[in-house]
């Protein structure tokens, strides 16, 4: 492991907890939107593809703060492999982030 691998664990771990809290207040306005809309006046496809976009929010949602539990793990434990579990759940978390946010922009704008 290099030197500096506990401000490693430490940066990610509050990355991973600082991003979780920001999917989750947009995974939350894109259920209130869903929510929303009038059932009379729109239409069930438009009202489920919103719902879908807020359910598919909740897997990076999961990874960061599997990941954060993972950043917390290794401070107690130390093991090398949780350390690379950590670093390497966070740029998976990094790259679905930014799929989920391309896929939203690209489909729902």
């Amino acid at each position: 492991m290099p030197d500096n691998s506990k401000d490693v664990v430490i940066a990610v771990f509050g990355a991973s907890v600082a991003l979780a809290g920001l999917l989750l207040v947009f995974i939350g306005f894109v259920f209130s939107q869903a929510a929303n809309f009038p059932p009379e006046t729109t239409d069930d496809k438009v009202i489920r593809r919103y719902e879908m976009a807020g359910k598919l929010g909740i897997i990076p949602f999961v990874l960061s703060l599997s990941d954060a539990a993972l950043g917390l793990w290794w401070l107690l434990a130390g093991s090398p492999r949780v350390y690379a579990s950590t670093v390497s759940g966070f740029f998976l978390l990094l790259v679905l982030t930014a799929l989920y946010g391309v896929w939203l922009i690209v489909f729902y704008l």
